[in-house]
């Protein structure tokens, strides 16, 4: 994807917040350096930044945490999620009592989608995609279905910007008449696309006809069989439908 000019400081500062999670809540100016492969010295200019603005704040010796001040972010994004979450939020629990598997609602974000709701499943192998975790737009069901149905000159030029590689090892999935068949049908499958052995399948919702969202599951291959994948996609399919009839009008 082209990238503003101008604009590389703030992609930069972004990255460094980017580096923080629930996983990650600490961070060292080494690890923001090599996760981010800026030089220690940027890192330190920006954290400084960021510091002298209230969103980091010292957490040991040269190492960081996010201050109380990106909480209004966060309560501001969810906000404008309340009604997707609030209307699917009974339908996933019910679907991954159906499936038991991890059953998540995504949505894009920009070139990439987040999961905004999960359900667990009781298996102790699970889906390792965590509420704001975020993900290219083109790898996985959940997100190829999201990219499939954005409008055709947004969607191309979004692949024409992956590298060369990576366009010719997903080329099965990401040609313009896999991307229309998703778009057709409403849903897809993915086999191994992000973690070896995973299966995955997702559908798309929507609101007033709009796509605002997928509903998916995944999980091992060598627990879904051909015939259970074939049922999860069915029950998957309908849940996504039934969420769209609810959201319908309140999107």
């Amino acid at each position: 994807m082209a990238k503003q000019p101008g604009a590389e400081s703030g992609r930069r500062l972004l990255a460094i917040l980017f580096c923080f999670s629930e996983r990650s809540p600490v961070r060292s100016v080494s690890e923001l350096a090599e996760q981010t492969g800026l030089p220690s010295s940027s890192v330190y200019r920006y954290v400084s930044l960021l510091r002298d603005e209230g969103v980091l704040d010292a957490a040991g010796a040269a190492s960081y945490r996010l201050t109380d001040r990106v909480l209004g972010l966060a309560r501001a994004c969810q906000a404008g999620q309340v009604p997707l979450i609030e209307v699917s939020r009974s339908h996933i629990e019910q679907l991954a009592q159906e499936v038991d598997e991890t059953v998540l609602i995504v949505r894009r974000g920009g070139n990439f989608v987040y999961c905004v709701d999960r359900v667990e499943s009781s298996h102790p192998v699970r889906l390792q995609f965590s509420v704001g975790q975020a993900m290219p737009l083109h790898l996985g069901s959940a997100a190829r279905v999201l990219l499939a149905h954005l409008p055709r000159a947004e969607r191309d030029r979004y692949l024409a910007g992956l590298p060369a590689e990576e366009r010719r090892r997903q080329a099965a999935t990401l040609s313009d008449q896999a991307l229309d068949a998703i778009v057709r049908d409403g849903w897809t499958e993915s086999f191994e696309e992000v973690d070896e052995g995973i299966w995955g399948t997702a559908a798309v919702i929507v609101s007033d006809g709009k796509p605002v969202a997928a509903v998916g599951t995944a999980g091992p291959m060598y627990r879904l069989v051909e015939e259970r994948r074939r049922q999860i996609v069915d029950l998957i399919r309908d849940r996504a439908d039934k969420i769209s009839a609810d959201l319908t009008g309140r999107y």
